[in-house]
């Protein structure tokens, strides 16, 4: 359908998902503390007809409505928000939360999503299989995907595809704004201490300085990029903070670091972690002291399945017009949650924008409502697209 012909479909329940995004604006619950966002999708889900199911140790939600045989589709929608104050922005709906804000657009994500679960629900004549949202918690901290994951939200049925959609400020509202294969980056979280042995700065051959070790570590860790991977291989590996010594005339005994890696692709992750380990421990060995490497994974990358992105493109372009698809030219090393749900099946990631505003996670960040519509017409030309048969 055209988007006219959306407008029309949606006439009754666009004023619902706009009243359902102030509530949700004007009453964020950071990471972790999502308890009565869980309670109000539940409540919206139930007043659908749409069962809902619930998670143990995070306030995930899913719906899900069963229409006859057929595929299995799903919708992820984030519920967390950030700790942001808000700006003195004059909205009715502004946030009621001093130091906490929907500053990346997780409660146009969730109003968009129930829009599409009311639609669904409406129109089971239209429709024939499965679908299924996914309110997860946590996606700015521990990635509440893994727990939904893990308690069997893919499964039973077992679910063929599943799409995300994320506001996106740089583009007009409406405008879709995506790419076939990698779309953000894997992540590890990187914990290394270097030991020596501490002495008098004045004797320093009698010690092992491990601020000096550290440094050496550092220098040769950043060549491992520019030297061991190929340029057209993205990789970011960064050290963000260093911390060690006790006075200016003590030699350092020890040093604790903590830093990121960023990758794209799997081998690159595990050579990169193994290579890290080589020159870091080698390094602190030759000079008389000892590195010991906590790496910690994180999110992994987010790639999106090339026939699924492809039919989903063909939805966006008939839908927005083909002047508001815009190809992304390259991925980000950014990360994203959606990647735990990829786990166990293909799936897409894109962005719809959401008008010219100020950058996500900051205080001044803002939609324009104008997103409401196309947001909740592309969830659902997307499902039933791919409700069908390839």
């Amino acid at each position: 359908m055209t988007q006219a012909e959306w407008q029309r479909e949606l006439s009754d329940i666009l004023p619902r998902v706009t009243a359902w995004r102030h509530h949700l604006h004007a009453h964020p619950e950071l990471s972790g503390a999502e308890t009565e966002t869980r309670r109000f999708v539940l409540e919206r889900l139930q007043e659908m007809g749409i069962p809902a199911v619930t998670f143990e140790g995070c306030n995930a939600v899913m719906g899900v409505l069963h229409n006859g045989e057929g595929r299995c589709i799903a919708i992820r929608a984030d519920m967390d928000a950030l700790p942001v104050t808000e700006a003195d922005t004059a909205l009715p709906f502004a946030s009621t939360c001093p130091g906490v804000m929907h500053a990346c657009g997780h409660d146009v994500h969730m109003a968009l999503a129930l829009g599409s679960a009311l639609w669904f629900s409406q129109n089971r004549s239209r429709w024939q299989g499965t679908v299924k949202w996914l309110f997860e918690p946590q996606e700015e901290t521990m990635g509440g995907g893994k727990w939904m994951v893990a308690q069997g939200c893919m499964e039973n049925p077992a679910v063929d595809c599943v799409i995300g959609q994320h506001v996106n400020p740089r583009y007009a509202a409406g405008t879709f704004f995506a790419k076939p294969g990698y779309v953000s980056g894997a992540s590890d979280d990187l914990y290394l201490t270097v030991r020596g042995k501490s002495c008098h700065g004045a004797y320093p051959e009698s010690g092992v300085d491990a601020i000096l070790i550290a440094a050496h570590i550092i220098t040769a860790l950043q060549s491992l990029v520019s030297r061991t991977i190929s340029p057209f291989d993205p990789a970011v590996l960064t050290m963000g903070t260093i911390e060690g010594g006790q006075a200016n005339n003590i030699v350092c005994g020890e040093v604790r670091l903590r830093g990121t890696l960023r990758t794209l692709s799997d081998k690159t992750r595990r050579d990169l972690q193994q290579r890290m380990r080589q020159v870091a421990e080698g390094i602190a060995r030759g000079m008389g002291g000892e590195a010991v490497w906590d790496i910690r994974p994180s999110y992994g990358a987010v790639y999106n399945d090339d026939a699924a992105y492809a039919r989903i493109e063909r939805c966006a372009s008939a839908l927005l017009g083909e002047d508001r698809v815009v190809r992304r030219e390259a991925p980000s090393l950014g990360v994203e949650s959606f990647c735990y749900f990829l786990d166990h099946t293909p799936g897409v990631y894109y962005d719809i924008g959401s008008g010219i505003g100020t950058a996500l996670h900051t205080p001044t960040f803002h939609v324009d409502e104008d997103v409401l519509l196309p947001g909740v017409a592309l969830q659902c030309e997307a499902v039933l697209e791919l409700l069908k048969k390839e």
